[in-house]
């Protein structure tokens, strides 16, 4: 367990990860890397390298150690898969495309990367990528078993981007109670943890409800992370989806008005006025103790599932806390 005077906290400044060997990216997911970067562009590959190397760190105890490296490649490529939708719907504010986006993993209606007003090569990367991701989870032992379970875990972390979008048109929207309803499955602990129980062969179905509880309680302890880590240079960006900004706001730290002022007139000045006045309110602070919440109610399932060690999967948002921490202001 981890000790009180060892959790994470605001002065943490060391990255866990800062050092760590720089990893070469698997044979399944470097062609989507290379053709990331010819046909997109938005991220470094640091991105994807940071994600593989950080991956075991909450993987559930019962993942059969064979399929390791498999489990590790479909994350790969889930991060990937988020990670383009969401920048369309948040860097490039490009409704039609995203639209296009979200029908990738459904067969209602197929995506038309030529609709007008669509950039059809996100698109076209895009189907290309679910169906290397698609492919690589159905390699999985249990896959038939738990497939229809992860295609809806995706449909919530896609619901979470069209969510966000809605927020960056309509600043002040949200309230944290709706946030932490929506936005948190951007995260994608549950497809994460669905692929995980693909390739568990000794997983008992009764642990299923139970496992996911704490899945819930992992992914709001990673979204708390993410928020606070970003919440600054988003706040430059014009993106106020942010638990940070949202509970400014609902505190009266910050006003609407400022907020639609600032997204109309956006200056060095005036995002460091705001971003001053919410480090001065202690709400990075109250994100940390609500972490440390989560963490505490996830760990009373512990002696409560005998096929997953509950303990080490929460043990293992610490480091990555610790790193979101140490990169504040920049991730």
């Amino acid at each position: 367990m981890v000790a009180e005077s060892r959790f994470p906290s605001l002065e943490d400044e060391i990255d866990p990860f800062a050092n760590a060997p720089t990893r070469t990216l698997s044979e399944t997911v470097r062609p989507l890397a290379d053709a990331y970067d010819d046909r997109i562009g938005d991220r470094d590959r640091s991105t994807w390298r940071w994600f593989d190397a950080v991956e075991p760190e909450f993987r559930l105890s019962c993942v059969d150690d064979e399929r390791g490296r498999r489990v590790r490649d479909a994350k790969v490529l889930a991060t990937m898969f988020i990670t383009v939708i969401d920048d369309v719907a948040e860097r490039h504010g490009d409704r039609a495309t995203l639209e296009e986006l979200l029908l990738v993993p459904f067969d209602s209606r197929p995506a038309d990367p030529t609709r007008d007003g669509v950039d059809g090569a996100y698109v076209r990367f895009q189907q290309e990528l679910w169906d290397a991701l698609l492919s690589q989870f159905r390699e999985s032992p249990r896959a038939a078993e738990f497939e229809p379970l992860f295609r809806f875990d995706v449909r919530q972390a896609l619901q979470s981007v069209d969510y966000s979008a809605l927020l960056a048109r309509y600043p002040g929207l949200a309230g944290e109670r709706e946030l932490r309803t929506y936005d948190v499955y951007n995260m994608m602990l549950f497809p994460f943890a669905d692929i995980d129980l693909a390739n568990a062969p000794e997983f008992e179905r009764r642990d299923l409800s139970t496992v996911r509880d704490v899945v819930a309680r992992g992914q709001r302890m990673a979204r708390i992370g993410n928020w606070i880590a970003s919440w600054e240079r988003e706040l430059a960006e014009g993106d106020y989806s942010s638990g940070v900004v949202v509970r400014a706001l609902e505190s009266g730290v910050v006003s609407i008005d400022e907020l639609r002022a600032l997204q109309q007139e956006p200056s060095e000045e005036a995002v460091g006025a705001i971003a001053d006045r919410i480090r001065d309110a202690d709400i990075e602070a109250a994100f940390v103790d609500r972490w440390r919440r989560e963490y505490e109610r996830g760990a009373d399932y512990c002696g409560e599932i005998a096929s997953v060690d509950v303990r080490a999967y929460l043990d293992g948002f610490v480091p990555i806390f610790r790193s979101q921490l140490a990169r504040r202001g920049g991730a």
